[in-house]
């Protein structure tokens, strides 16, 4: 049987991610960003269905 050099069963957990070769704070600091910018992104798509309702 094969196991994955991870050491898990799961292959895309925290050694997956560490095989790109980028450090672990730079994947939770890309999911903030990115977590961010979404709710901005929906802050503004409500706001615009609000004021389009309103007219």
């Amino acid at each position: 049987m094969y196991r994955a050099p991870t050491g898990g069963a799961i292959v895309g957990g925290g050694a997956g991610l560490a095989a790109t070769g980028a450090n672990v704070g730079w994947w939770i600091a890309l999911g903030i960003a990115l977590l961010v910018m979404g709710a901005l992104l929906l802050h503004a798509y409500r706001r615009r269905q609000h004021v389009a309702d309103a007219e």
